[in-house]
């Protein structure tokens, strides 16, 4: 299992990675990244009251499709914490490219 979730967190690097690749704007491809990277890898219970944690992504891609709907609220929160927490550290060790 550990196995399993490490190589998702450097599939979930790598593809966040090739997401900022894509803008040239400094802000935007550090937002790009955070956001992309809190989506893949936050994890939370897949249901209420169970103790097995799947990530964010696959819990929104199953409740808008066949799942029954426990609220997304549940899933928006900490998306949203990780998604603030990533930005800032992106952020500050993207360091500006100097001009010398």
């Amino acid at each position: 299992m550990i196995l399993f979730w490490t190589t998702y967190l450097f599939f979930s690097l790598g593809l966040s990675f090739l997401f900022s690749l894509l803008v040239d704007n400094r802000i935007l491809k550090i937002f790009i990244f955070s956001f992309s990277l809190a989506l893949m890898c936050t994890v939370w219970f897949k249901n209420p009251g169970e103790n097995i944690v799947v990530p964010i992504f696959a819990i929104f891609i199953l409740e808008t499709t066949i799942l029954e709907n426990n609220g997304f609220e549940r899933i928006i929160r900490p998306l949203s914490l990780i998604t603030f927490l990533l930005t800032l550290i992106t952020f500050f060790s993207w360091k500006k490219k100097s001009k010398n």
